[in-house]
């Protein structure tokens, strides 16, 4: 039996890269490679900065708190799905919403957008947000590293579903709000263009005056079938339905 390659180390840079550079690596990414990885000098990784592509390396020199490395020339590879797919999922409580950037960001997701809705168990003041936005684009950033795409999904501000919809205005492509009980199917949806919006809502569910909404902004609701999925279960089985049938899986 043959063996399977073993995966390079990822490693996203919140720095621009420049090609053929020496570079120090501070902070959390020093730590990461000294302490985590445990590179040593000579050992090669994979560097990328979200603008696209990504940039072999080489250790060079490694400290308690820093690292040298020497960065090659942008290999200009991407994994990027051809689908522009913007998640707007509903926050839901203990780590729920960890797994739906992981998982989205996995599976392709261009844009992601928490809201708060009537039904949401989470409530966020000012700071608890910030703090989140923070937190969850690191998560992002983090499964990018694994999945082996080189430019993070955006990551929006927790903001309440009306208010969003105050500030939305409707372009080109394809709106789905996810709704148990619909009688349209998600596997009958025909794609108006590469572009999808999504709904997601909370554990809860959303309320009616938030569907009608949605309905006034050009969501169809669909289900996924006759069992009620968990919100996270339904943001991972969309985005996997959505890329097997008009992305690149």
């Amino acid at each position: 039996m043959l063996n399977a390659p073993m995966a390079l180390n990822r490693l996203f840079i919140d720095t621009r890269i420049a090609a053929d550079q020496e570079l120090w690596l501070e902070g959390n990414p020093a730590r990461y490679v000294a302490r985590v990885l445990r590179l040593r000098a000579d050992n090669a990784l994979c560097v990328f900065d979200g603008a696209g592509g990504e940039y072999p390396a080489t250790v060079l020199e490694v400290r308690r708190d820093r690292v040298l490395i020497r960065v090659a020339d942008n290999t200009h590879r991407e994994a990027e799905s051809p689908l522009h797919i913007h998640l707007l999922q509903c926050v839901s409580r203990g780590d729920r919403m960890d797994i739906v950037v992981q998982k989205a960001t996995e599976l392709g997701a261009r844009r992601i957008t928490p809201l708060l809705s009537e039904f949401s168990v989470v409530r966020l003041d000012a700071a608890r947000r910030q703090r989140k936005t923070v937190h969850w684009q690191r998560v992002a950033q983090s499964a990018c590293e694994q999945c082996g795409r080189n430019r993070i999904p955006k990551i929006d501000d927790p903001t309440n579903i009306r208010d969003w919809f105050a500030g939305y205005r409707p372009t080109d492509g394809t709106r789905l709000v996810m709704q148990p009980g619909s009688a349209r199917n998600l596997s009958s949806v025909t794609l108006e263009s590469d572009t999808v919006i999504l709904l997601i809502g909370p554990e809860g569910g959303l309320a009616e005056g938030e569907l009608a909404l949605a309905g006034q902004f050009g969501f169809s609701a669909v289900s996924l079938g006759p069992r009620i999925l968990r919100t996270e279960t339904a943001a991972i089985s969309v985005l996997a339905s959505l890329q097997a049938r008009f992305g690149d899986m």
